[in-house]
């Protein structure tokens, strides 16, 4: 429950509100209010219309969200060792590195010497959300803008940027064929408009800590991505049969 206190302080007015209400024998009783308005893949038809013009703030949004971990993170909450979750992180990046296809070993051999510095202590450790779909975004259908995003079961503390991957989700949409992914026509524009708004919220920030930011984003992107459980819940690197590998080589090596 703590966790979830903090993500609402670090995500405030994107959150629904948590509330502990005791144990029912050996079952915790919790609950939280509805954020209200529709699910993004309910709402696809209407952020797509007249040239994305609602998407757009959706984007904004979405924008400001990630932004709000940076200066609204609370100062008490619990941290992971930075040691430990660098030689976490690490060691999965290098069996990725030894598993997936050839394609990706150059983007891995550049991501991996990199790792270390979103460990350093001057950069922030924040809650994440580690399942930005598309059903879990809620957004205003008249407006586009984004009213919660639930879901935080499964958030983790880790490096400030590790979700920014889930930026792809409002830049096009997932397909079941050898691609696995297919932008929209003005992808591009709509990506340069999320960071502009993003850098915007953020404040002055040096170029080296937008090259964190992105080893930060990257990192997210393969460790959500590059694995497939086993039917022994056993994690392996994807093979060329999973649509997460398709999906991951069509936002990262494009």
């Amino acid at each position: 429950m703590a966790l979830m206190k903090s993500v609402e302080q670090a995500y405030r007015g994107f959150t629904p509100q948590h509330e502990d209400h005791g144990s029912f024998g050996n079952l915790h009783v919790y609950t939280m209010n509805n954020i209200g308005g529709i699910s993004m893949y309910l709402a696809r038809t209407f952020l797509q219309k007249n040239n994305y013009k609602l998407l757009r703030n959706t984007i904004d949004s979405y924008a400001r969200f990630f932004a709000s971990a940076y200066h609204n993170t609370p100062g008490p909450m619990g941290r992971p060792d930075r040691g430990l979750l660098l030689q976490s992180y690490t060691w999965q990046l290098q069996r990725l590195r030894e598993g997936l296809p050839e394609r990706f070993y150059a983007t891995l051999d550049t991501l991996i010497p990199q790792l270390p510095s979103i460990f350093d202590q001057d950069w922030p450790l924040v809650p994440n959300h580690t399942d930005l779909l598309e059903n879990n975004i809620h957004v205003d259908p008249g407006t586009g803008a984004i009213v919660g995003i639930c879901d935080w079961r499964d958030a983790e503390i880790s490096p400030f940027g590790m979700s920014l991957g889930g930026l792809e989700t409002m830049l096009g949409v997932r397909t079941m064929n050898e691609h696995g992914w297919s932008y929209f026509p003005n992808h591009n524009e709509l990506r340069e408009h999320f960071w502009t708004t993003f850098y915007q919220n953020l404040g002055a920030t040096s170029e080296a800590q937008q090259q964190r930011i992105e080893v930060a984003r990257l990192t997210g992107l393969f460790l959500a991505n590059g694995f497939v459980q086993d039917q022994y819940g056993n994690m392996h690197p994807a093979t060329e049969e999973s649509l997460d590998l398709r999906y991951l080589g069509a936002v990262v090596l494009a």
